[in-house]
């Protein structure tokens, strides 16, 4: 009997990646966008110890509010909905590099609204996926700032500290303490008689919610001291915010 053709095997079809990270991203840069109020100055990290793998790209977006006491007599200054975006490539092993977009730290009536950015680097001290993991992060930003009226150029240097702990499955704890220095040098008195001391520390976590997509919530508290031109202000701050991160 003439034999029949064998049908050919079936192959599964190949696995779709998840579109959610790349719908999400327009939202991220969306945020990143939006208005924000000067006098606000971002201490919390949002994000762990952890560094992305090299040619990994991650976005982060999302809202805070932010309170501070300064003055004398002391005032309050509250802002509850300010927002916040940056992105971050894998350098090399161990190291990656962020942007930031960040609002300027200046509670002073004679400064106008001002908007910066903020470059910096992470340095992994732990091994990658270790239930303990250490960073150091190096920084510096630049901003617009309208100060009585007049354009003028602000710089900022910066550096932090991060403890990440592994608490379960998808999810970490991290607390941060960090240090920023911004000074007007184009303003009467360069930077010697405008400028901000900021120190401060956070605790947030990093919860999975989808693959590559996770909630970022943190609080933070700070202490603030600075001078522009002949008025001097100093006293606490406290901050929190929820960012949504994906990588890519």
């Amino acid at each position: 009997m003439p034999r029949l053709p064998s049908r050919p095997a079936r192959s599964s079809p190949p696995r779709r990646a998840s579109l959610r990270p790349v719908l999400a991203a327009p939202l991220f840069l969306a945020a990143a966008l939006a208005p924000a109020e000067a006098r606000a100055f971002w201490v919390v990290n949002f994000g762990p110890a952890g560094t992305l793998a090299p040619g990994r790209v991650g976005f982060a977006a999302g809202m805070g509010g932010q309170a501070i006491f300064a003055g004398d007599p002391t005032q309050a200054n509250a802002f509850f909905f300010i927002p916040h975006a940056g992105l971050r490539v894998g350098a090399a092993p161990a190291l990656d590099v962020g942007l930031r977009l960040a609002p300027v730290p200046l509670p002073y009536s004679s400064v106008g609204p001002g908007f910066g950015a903020n470059v910096d680097a992470k340095l992994r001290l732990t091994h990658d996926g270790a239930p303990l993991g250490v960073a150091v992060i190096a920084g510096a930003g630049a901003a617009h700032v309208l100060l009585r009226d007049e354009n003028r150029f602000a710089w900022s240097p910066n550096g932090a500290a991060l403890l990440t702990v592994r608490t379960g499955e998808g999810a970490s704890l991290t607390t941060m303490a960090r240090y920023v220095y911004l000074a007007i040098p184009t303003a009467a008195g360069g930077g010697a008689a405008n400028f901000v001391h900021i120190a401060g520390a956070s605790v947030g976590m990093k919860l999975d919610v989808w693959e590559r997509v996770s909630l970022l919530p943190e609080v933070g508290a700070y202490w603030y001291e600075g001078r522009v031109g002949d008025v001097r202000t100093s006293g606490p701050g406290f901050q929190y915010g929820l960012m949504l991160a994906t990588t890519l």
